[in-house]
């Protein structure tokens, strides 16, 4: 034997009167290396790799001899020799990995208790020493690692089914291998996913043994309290858990909570990782082995089991386990009609992420617009496309887990504006059902579209009970824009209104305005609430609130804003063939409590269209008797908004003057001739119907400016609060961008008419911003707007009368009248300047320093005039109206 074949003998030396190894007796319990010996062969081993692989190979050898032999004592020996040889020589390990699996098969196949704890010790040793090399390089060594990892999961399950001692310590073995291993989970796919599938089913059945769903629970919570943390969190962490950890533990010690919490170390070591690819497929297992396990439907402890392990997962990566289950949601469910997936497969993979989305962690980095499309795209395809695979019940059931799903991912508030996108994905998800509906579905769109304004309810009413500590942005009227067009089906969706019945129809707008309603009173006011606490909005001297403060969102200034297209929408509601009253009262209360909340801000906007839905004779059309009707009712409710919100600012009583009394008179001239609609506001009446009679109307534009001129309130700010009449009938046909701020008369309306923009039919192309009648018109309202906002060239008087309202009308149009000249780029303008002959206002002047727009305009712009003559030569005057800009 070489010398250094003596050395190993001589570690095994554990009594002074054996001197070798052949000499040693079956050593007792407990039995370990020399130290002095075994610190000298390590020193050797560590020297060379030649001499490191003689040893390992010397052990390997005598190791299968003990074996065959039963020489426990000596196996005890050579188990510690490899852990320390581990530890000393970690950077060599390749040289001998594989040895080592050798060694630890040959021990484990003796199948004795002591011999196999004193194993997974080592077993643990080793794999928190291996790397991504030997996974990768050495596929012998692979195969040697598996088979042995594969025996000791075994050993546990086999020992539990045979009647006998020590099964709980057998059990402890597997419980600690499974921790161990998942060390080296992420240096090869194939390895990690045969060991997941087998670890996950023994970690989770254990934990199922061992815990009812209260305690799981109360563990969950535990886990919730450490995130956040909270003081009152139960101690887990005992010397007898340390004991088991190592697996020095008696069969007589060991208790069930101490097996149940090795089980969940090794569930935590599985999920407390960086590696997204082990994240992803330790959730499907342990979503899968629920699924196999018992029915979710019936107890909520799979999804509690894995909102736990969820828990576990560093948090910047828990979206990676939402996002792996809405994947395989997606897969199953496109399974469904070739029956490779069943229903429960799909119910269960709903509730899992109904279970994620549910709970009180946060996932960080998670994509709340992504999550919530996915999740509508499923809802959506779940009625489209699965429905003639499932039942009406199965798609109700799922359905509503779906809609969990997405209301309480969109109440759990990650950013300020989650709330709006999350309302406005869905409204834009329900606009496009509602444009891809057909005969053959619209029963199936009805019900969805019914579902979706379901979801935006539920998630309205969880945020105004939520009481959260974490601001966020409130949704805006402007956020519901879109979905104004389900007051106007005929126009919007033709292709729904033809084959829906007129019940259909009406359901989708009761259901739209309720939901309305609730945004205006949970939403919209609280939102304004919140913003009177904000020290970042300006104090008034009056107490306006936000929403009611003149101008707020340039609700006046701006032609094009949520209010009017509302308005505009409403029209077409009552433009329809049929109106059905009782959706007509629900309107008239959305508008009403739009009124009450926006004030002056909606009067504004709303005295251009009164004119056009008032009524000129009598007539049995019910369509325009309710627009009449709602168009007074809304007319007598702003008289009483200026009285109640604005007394401050006005000093005296509304109700007092004419236009109020004008209201009161019309509306019983109404009722006499029997075109008031009594259904709008609840009255009984009866009249003598006399067709084709005109209407004495009392109410008329002259009325509401001596009404204004009487009333107007002071100026706010900067910006006089006088309401400036628009163009009513351009607001209605949809033309909002070419309004026109005009002041009283019909002369002022004629003033304008050559601001008019020529149809876009008659471009030579279609591109550019437009003619020079379209520039006109855009200049027009930068001019006019500029006069407002900024004072420029605006009356000194903080209060307008009825003398000074015509001479502050006939002013503005004097000078737009003078500014619309030097708007229109001529041929002969641009001629001109480009020769340097200055124009009269310098608009369109190649050399004129004043700016002509705002800073950042493209007409600030340093423009070449290269070749520029050549081009003017084959323009002619003609050629004026077919200038593109």
């Amino acid at each position: 034997m070489f010398s250094h074949m003596k050395l190993v003998p001589k570690s095994y030396h554990v009594s002074p009167k054996l001197s070798t190894y052949l000499n040693c007796s079956i050593p007792r319990r407990g039995q370990k290396p020399n130290p002095l010996e075994l610190s000298y062969l390590l020193y050797y081993a560590s020297t060379r790799r030649v001499k490191l692989e003689k040893v390992i190979d010397y052990l390997d050898h005598k190791t299968k001899s003990d074996s065959r032999g039963n020489k426990s004592g000596n196996l005890q020996v050579t188990l510690s020799i490899v852990s320390a040889l581990i530890e000393k020589c970690a950077d060599n390990l390749n040289v001998f990995a594989f040895q080592v699996c050798s060694i630890l098969t040959s021990v484990l196949n003796t199948g004795e208790l002591p011999l196999c704890k004193s194993l997974v010790a080592t077993y643990g040793v080793l794999c928190s020493k291996l790397d991504g090399g030997l996974f990768t390089g050495d596929k012998d060594f692979v195969e040697s690692f598996s088979r042995l990892t594969d025996g000791l999961l075994d050993v546990g399950v086999t020992k539990l089914k045979i009647p006998g001692p020590n099964q709980r310590e057998w059990l402890l073995l597997s419980l600690l291998t499974s921790r161990y291993v998942f060390n080296c989970l992420g240096f090869n796919a194939a390895v990690s996913h045969r060991f997941i599938g087998k670890c996950v089913p023994l970690l989770t059945a254990t934990v199922r043994d061992y815990s009812s769903y209260d305690t799981l629970l109360n563990r969950l919570n535990s886990n919730l309290n450490v995130e956040k943390d909270d003081r009152r969190v139960s101690r887990v962490a005992t010397a007898a858990a340390h004991s088991v950890a190592h697996g020095d533990v008696d069969d007589e010690s060991l208790t069930e909570d101490e097996l149940k919490e090795e089980a969940l170390n090794g569930l935590k070591a599985l999920f407390n990782t960086s590696l997204s690819s082990q994240i992803s497929e330790a959730t499907i297992e342990v979503v899968n082995n629920n699924l196999r396990d018992g029915n979710v439907e019936e107890s909520p402890w799979g999804v509690t089991f894995l909102e736990m392990c969820a828990s576990w997962i560093p948090v910047q990566l828990r979206f990676v386990a939402l996002s792996t289950l809405l994947y395989k949601l997606s897969v199953v469910s496109e399974q469904l009609p070739s029956q490779k997936a069943t229903y429960p497969h799909v119910v269960h993979y709903a509730q899992s992420i109904l279970g994620l989305v549910s709970s009180n962690f946060n996932m960080i980095g998670l994509s709340i617009t992504d999550v919530l499309q996915q999740l509508l795209s499923l809802q959506t395809n779940l009625y489209i496309g699965l429905a003639h695979v499932l039942s009406v019940d199965q798609t109700r059931n799922l359905s509503e887990i779906l809609s969990q799903c997405i209301c309480n991912l969109s109440s759990h508030i990650y950013y300020f504006d989650q709330v709006l996108d999350s309302i406005v994905a869905i409204l834009l998800q329900i606009d496009s059902v509602m444009i891809s509906a057909s005969k053959s579905n619209v029963t199936i769109t009805h019900d969805l579209v019914i579902t979706f304004l379901d979801t935006i309810s539920t998630i309205l009413n969880l945020l105004s009970r939520k009481l959260s500590t974490i601001a966020r942005n409130h949704a805006t009227l402007e956020n519901w824009e879109l979905s104004f067009l389900l007051l106007t089906f005929t126009k919007s969706f033709r292709e729904f209104a033809i084959d829906a019945t007129p019940e259909q129809i009406s359901n989708i707008q009761t259901k739209y305005l309720t939901v309305l309603n609730e945004f205006l009173t949970t939403e919209l006011i609280k939102g304004d609430e919140r913003s009177e606490e904000d020290v970042n909005v300006p104090a008034s001297s009056t107490n306006y609130g936000k929403f009611l403060t003149p101008n707020y969102n340039d609700y006046i200034e701006n032609s094009e804003n949520a209010l009017s297209h509302l308005l505009v929408h409403c029209n077409a509601f009552f433009g329809e063939q049929s109106v059905n009253l009782y959706v007509a009262r629900m309107l008239l209360d959305t508008l009403k409590n739009l009124l009450g909340i926006t004030g002056i801000n909606f009067i504004h906007n709303f005295l251009p269209v009164f004119p056009h839905w008032q009524i000129l004779e009598v007539t049995k059309q019910l369509p325009d008797c309710a627009k009449d009707t709602t168009a007074y009712l809304l007319l007598n409710e702003s008289l009483k908004v200026l009285n109640e919100k604005y007394r401050d600012s006005i000093h005296f009583d509304v109700s007092q003057l004419s236009l109020a009394k004008n209201v009161a008179q019309d509306i019983a001239v109404r009722r006499e001739l029997a075109v008031w609609v009594n259904e709008l506001d609840g009255t009984n009446g009866e009249g003598s119907l006399a067709m084709g009679e005109p209407i004495p109307n009392e109410v008329n534009k002259k009325a509401f400016y001596e009404f204004f001129s009487q009333t107007s309130l002071p100026k706010f700010g900067s910006r006089n609060l006088h309401p400036d009449f628009r163009n009513g009938e351009s607001l209605l046909n949809g033309n909002i961008s070419e309004l026109l701020q005009s002041a009283s008369s019909h002369s002022n309306e004629e003033a304008y008419e050559g601001f008019k923009t020529p149809p876009r039919s008659n471009l030579v192309n279609g591109y550019g911003l437009g003619t020079a009648n379209d520039i006109s018109s855009i200049h027009s309202g930068l001019f006019n707007s500029n006069f407002k906002s900024n004072g420029y060239h605006s009356p000194d008087a903080t209060q307008m009368t009825s003398d000074t309202l015509p001479t502050i009308g006939t002013h503005y149009l004097h000078e737009a009248n003078n500014y619309k000249h030097s708007l229109m780029p001529r041929v002969s303008d641009l001629k001109q300047s480009v020769l340097g002959t200055k124009l009269p206002n310098d608009h369109f002047s190649f050399t004129n320093d004043r700016p002509a727009s705002i800073p950042r305009s493209v007409l600030q712009k340093q423009i070449h005039t290269t070749d520029v003559t050549s081009i003017l030569n084959g323009l002619h005057s003609e050629d004026d109206e077919e200038i593109i800009v």
